[in-house]
């Protein structure tokens, strides 16, 4: 009986034992698991560069990757996953190993080294729109863009005719002197400006800012600055001071794309091209005067 009672009491401390190893086991092993995962929170990522990056290239998945950083390091506005900013297209240029930021999609502000965003033998020249003539104040550094030109009034294109008796020359009233065509295509936009945001007053302004992106109809302008030639330079130039510039936004797969022949367009075209039907004149009789 005794012989019986020393062997149940060595079976409970043998498995008490094994009980308090295994606790201390289970313990340890949080400890050391809540460890990693502070560890871990300690950590971020940003994206960067793994080449050089023209202004307006679409960002692809060869082009972007991450690297482990302190969150303490981390750049503020720097972007955390490629998927942030795969598909989106950069506007200004940046270099290999470079952090992807806010400030590489910015539209708000101009790269100050403007003039190292240019190809050689092109200059930078600045025309302002507005959002009729500007694509809704929306073009952005790295578009592609076309320029038309619009010229009207009989100052411009006079129709004359010539008295035969007199060899007087006398411009003849009401026709159309109009003429629209587009003068320079596939221009590459290196900048743009645009005036600052009003600021915004009591609830009211906190309600309509809260997309902070939505545009507005205002009438608001913009500088757009393009990468031309000294001869494309010349022809804006003359198009600023006699007439009026409308831009057309293009695809960006159109870097490469040849210039498209147009026709220019003139009443005599558009009634001759276009089928659009000129008023008719009709004739009456006034009666005599007593």
């Amino acid at each position: 009986m005794k012989r019986s009672n020393r062997l149940i009491l060595l079976i409970g401390f043998f498995l008490a034992a094994v009980a308090f190893v295994a606790i201390v086991l289970l313990l340890g092993s949080e400890g050391g698991g809540g460890g990693g995962t502070q560890a871990d929170a300690t950590k971020s990522t940003y994206v960067v560069t793994t080449a050089d990056v023209p202004l307006g290239t679409t960002l692809t998945a060869d082009v972007v990757t991450t690297q482990d950083v302190k969150i303490t390091e981390k750049p503020p506005g720097a972007y955390t996953l490629t998927s942030e900013v795969i598909g989106r297209t950069v506007t200004t240029q940046l270099t290999k190993g470079q952090i992807v930021d806010v400030k590489a999609f910015s539209t708000s502000t101009v790269n100050p080294d403007i003039a190292r965003l240019l190809d050689p033998g092109r200059r930078a020249m600045s025309i302002q729109v507005d959002q009729v003539s500007g694509v809704g104040t929306l073009v952005k550094p790295g578009d592609r863009v076309d320029v038309v030109l619009g010229i009207s009034g009989a100052d411009k294109f006079p129709v004359v005719t010539t008295d035969p008796q007199t060899d007087q020359i006398t411009v003849v009233p009401g026709l159309n002197a109009t003429s629209i065509k587009a003068i320079i295509q596939n221009l590459e936009v290196v900048g743009t400006l645009l005036p600052p945001a009003p600021a915004q007053e009591g609830a009211q302004g906190g309600t309509q800012g809260g997309t902070g992106t939505a545009p507005t109809l205002n009438g608001q302008t913009q500088i757009v600055i393009l990468s031309v030639s000294a001869q494309e330079a010349e022809v804006l130039r003359f198009a600023q001071i006699d007439g009026t510039i409308t831009l057309i936004l293009r695809s960006p797969e159109d870097k490469e794309a040849p210039n498209e022949e147009t026709t220019g367009i003139t009443l005599r075209r558009i009634v001759d091209g276009w089928a659009v039907i000129p008023p008719q004149i009709v004739e009456t009789v006034l009666p005599k005067k007593p």
